[in-house]
């Protein structure tokens, strides 16, 4: 996982808060380096979730003993985590790659 913050905002050694791994003033492309590192350590969280979900689904299958409700329940499970895991990886990409051309230098928001 990368650091949430990536910058300092201050350049002055004898503030408290100054860290020099960070020491350059905060601007738009640090907060949009944010909102990338937020959003792909969120995808890395409901990635781990969705394989615990899977993993339920997989234990109620192993032990639904030919009971058809409990496999079709079992079934389910796995079928909604499966769409809701891909519409998470499907809006990442999307956010990921709008966020990719705003760090552009040649793409400009709000003007040069």
């Amino acid at each position: 996982m990368k650091p949430l913050i990536v910058c300092n905002g201050t350049t002055d050694t004898t503030n408290p808060s100054y860290n020099p791994l960070f020491v350059h003033d905060c601007g738009f492309n640090d907060l949009i380096v944010l909102s990338q590192n937020l959003i792909t350590d969120l995808v890395l969280i409901s990635t781990l979730l969705a394989t615990m979900a899977f993993i339920y689904a997989a234990v109620l299958l192993l032990t639904s003993g030919g009971n058809p409700s409990k496999k079709d329940e079992a079934k389910k499970v796995f079928t909604k985590v499966l769409i809701g895991y891909l519409w998470i990886l499907g809006a990442w990409l999307l956010v990921y790659t709008i966020s990719t051309v705003l760090l552009k230098t040649q793409f400009y928001l709000l003007g040069p």
